[in-house]
């Protein structure tokens, strides 16, 4: 389906029907086992891989491969409900961590420009479970890091990037939020020092510790307002040098298919990001891509999980 320039398609979807997730009872007619990622550099993260026992044999062939937002993993939010939803619709959806999952940030292991290497590991492991033909899907942080890895690494198996919550640059959301609710330190004095630290050796830096933000998140100084860092992880992926972590200018890069669906009451993402992800990645020659929103919808998708779900499902069934 072609679209005029600047104006990314629509996808036809059913009728949006909210249903409730039926915990114990999801999987049933799906099979589900753990898988583990073995990188390049040495580090091993786990992953599910969910197949359905029944359904079209097209859509069974083609691997979604999720990947989580920040802190975020594959067993909790808006990347296991997705993960069952689709897997639900008749498509092999295998749910990863990255070295960003859990206490990576936190402990100086999760290096933004080094998860090239996790979506690696995940594409072995397919090819090994037999698989073909792959779509990356992203949720939040996660369509960063998906971006960037078709932006950059050849990877002729992936037909399709698939992104939920997709912001234009990490750096500039996260200055945004901190200026917002009056985050101390600030953005400009995090930079300035994290600078320093891992000036002689980003990937490895003998001053790196831990910090924390308060009013990160909100108004208050309260634990739940605040974030956990160490200086090298903040810089590889909130850094105001971090390239890899702003996708405004990685995907026009991208050549396979993009689907960018958005949520409708974000206030995480400024109105207007996926638009211009759409048009930038339209302008640089892809002539693929779909913008959709669900209306009302927060940044976890509250109660609406399966109304994004079923517009990513109804993208992929045009691949498949």
């Amino acid at each position: 389906m072609s679209t005029r320039r600047g104006m990314p398609r629509r996808v036809e979807q059913r009728d949006r029907v909210y249903r409730r997730p039926v915990f114990g009872r999801d999987d049933r007619d799906i099979s589900t086992r753990l898988v583990t990622l073995h990188t390049e550099d040495g580090h091993e993260w786990d992953g599910m891989l969910l197949r359905p026992r029944h359904g079209e044999p097209a859509l069974r062939r083609l691997l979604v491969i999720v990947v989580h937002g920040s802190v975020g993993n594959y067993l909790t939010g808006v990347p296991r409900r997705v993960a069952f939803e689709l897997a639900g619709h008749g498509f092999s959806v295998m749910s990863i961590n990255t070295r960003l999952a859990n206490y990576g940030p936190f402990f100086g292991s999760g290096l933004f420009h080094k998860t090239p290497l996790d979506l690696a590991a995940a594409l072995e492991v397919a090819r090994g479970h037999g698989y073909e033909r792959v779509v990356l899907l992203g949720y939040s942080m996660g369509c960063t890091v998906c971006t960037n890895f078709l932006a950059n690494h050849p990877a002729p198996e992936v037909v399709g990037l698939c992104t939920i919550a997709h912001p234009e640059s990490l750096p500039e959301s996260l200055r945004l939020r901190w200026q917002r609710y009056g985050a101390q330190p600030t953005y400009e004095e995090v930079a300035d020092y994290a600078r320093g630290v891992v000036a002689d050796d980003p990937d490895n830096p003998p001053g790196d510790r831990i910090f924390t933000v308060m009013r990160a998140n909100g108004p208050l100084s309260t634990p739940e307002n605040g974030e956990i860092w160490t200086y090298a992880t903040w810089w590889s992926s909130r850094g105001p040098e971090s390239p890899h972590a702003v996708s405004r200018d990685q995907i026009g890069k991208v050549r396979v298919p993009i689907a960018i669906l958005q949520a409708g009451n974000d206030h995480l993402i400024q109105p207007g990001e996926g638009y211009v992800l759409a048009s930038t990645a339209e302008r640089a020659g892809n002539a693929d891509v779909l913008l959709d929103m669900v209306p009302h919808a927060d940044h976890v998708f509250t109660g609406c999980v399966d109304v994004v779900s079923d517009l990513a499902a109804a993208w992929l069934a045009g691949l498949a």
